[in-house]
């Protein structure tokens, strides 16, 4: 949750967009049978756009504990 230490917090649908379409430009081949690759590529783009924004250490080993 957004507080005044984390203000940058704010996640909304923009930032869930950024990963599908991150997702979506992949080429098809590579994947096709390949899914624990497209589970890797996505959690790198949870990486990308959530992890890296987090700042205290409990936020990320929780982060870290999900994934």
């Amino acid at each position: 949750m957004p507080t005044a230490k984390k203000f940058h917090y704010q996640f909304n649908l923009r930032d869930f967009s950024k990963i599908i379409q991150n997702l979506m430009l992949a080429q098809p081949q590579l994947y096709k049978t390949n899914p624990l690759g497209i589970a890797r590529m996505w959690a790198h783009e949870c990486h990308r756009v959530w992890r890296d924004r987090l700042i205290m250490d409990a936020d990320i080993e929780l982060y870290n504990t999900f994934m």
